[in-house]
């Protein structure tokens, strides 16, 4: 359990490290930021004057804590759960987990308006991706029934 957690956190790190490095290089060509300046935790960080060093150190913590929440999540399928009480309880955990720690991470402005988008935003391409991978599942059980009757 603890080698998987281990492993849920370092996917996060380099997935958030990759992105921090796309992102830094399109909106800070001149200098690395691992966390927008723009956002209310950079703003308080500038003000602060925390080291580069420090800042780095905690979005690594905040995506190592995005990367246990997402493979968690993907955990909640294996249990013997409904396909709809697993969905919900997977979208909801997404949404209260990751709103938050993104937030932190600096990805998304601290504005009433701007999480209603985001709401709205994130149910839309939830959606979206679980109809996929619906159709996918779906796809698949029609081939192994298909199998069992062919043995028939």
């Amino acid at each position: 359990m603890k080698k998987q957690v281990f492993h849920d956190a370092a996917v996060g790190v380099l997935i958030g490290l990759i992105l921090s490095i796309i992102f830094s290089l399109m909106y800070s060509p001149n200098t690395y930021a691992p966390l927008s300046p723009d956002s209310l935790v950079g703003q308080v960080m500038t003000q602060h004057q925390v080291h580069g060093a420090l800042v780095l150190l905690y979005c690594t913590l905040i995506w190592a804590a995005i990367g246990i929440l997402f493979n968690f999540g993907k955990r909640l399928f294996s249990r013997d759960w409904s396909l709809l009480r697993a969905t919900l309880t997977h979208f909801f955990l997404m949404l209260t987990g990751f709103v938050p720690l993104a937030t932190l991470a600096g990805w998304f402005p601290f504005h009433w308006n701007s999480y209603l988008q985001l709401i709205i935003e994130f149910a839309i391409v939830y959606l979206i991706i679980w109809t996929i991978s619906y159709k996918r599942a779906s796809k698949k059980v029609d081939h192994i029934n298909q199998l069992l009757e062919h043995k028939k």
